[in-house]
């Protein structure tokens, strides 16, 4: 069955775009959820439409993006934690933690996906991944979209008794 996607379905398609799927994935679960339509003569007008709603939705990403780059550029997050005497934290930061703070600082949904943990320049231990373990400076990567990327600063301190 061709359908008309109505919105952004992650992993499956955008706004404006004709699908091929079964029967069944669109009758229990596009159609209920008004995520699409069948594409008919007459729907299959309506794309031009979709596709124009698809851009303006885009160019607003993007202006939203680039001032959440410009927030993020001059942004320095920073954490306390418990720490050995070697500077290992007993609980590591990770990507959520830095994601949910990123969130409340730029005004835009930072998603854990968009950030990249970089080497750590305190301890000179490389980290990529999705925690940081070690007390000290921490230079992350946020991309929030396409070509639009945040370098911001993370610092870990020993959480005193």
């Amino acid at each position: 069955m061709k359908v008309i996607l109505l919105q952004n379905i992650k992993g499956f398609g955008q706004i404006g775009d004709v699908k091929n799927v079964s029967d069944g994935h669109a009758r229990n679960f596009l159609f209920p959820r008004k995520l699409a339509k069948i594409a008919t003569e007459n729907t299959l007008k309506e794309v031009a439409v979709l596709s124009s709603k698809r851009e303006a939705m885009a160019l607003k990403n993007r202006e939203t993006a680039e001032k959440a780059v410009a927030i993020l550029a001059s942004t320095s997050l920073e954490f306390k934690k418990k720490a050995g005497p070697t500077g290992t934290l007993f609980s590591s930061v990770t990507r959520h933690e830095i994601a949910h703070e990123l969130t409340k600082r730029s005004g835009m949904k930072i998603e854990t996906e968009m950030i990249d943990i970089g080497p750590s320049t305190g301890s000179g231990q490389a980290e990529h991944g999705e925690h940081i373990k070690h007390v000290g400076e921490h230079a992350i990567t946020v991309e929030l979209l396409n070509g639009l990327k945040a370098d911001v600063k993370v610092l870990i301190k020993n959480e005193q008794n």
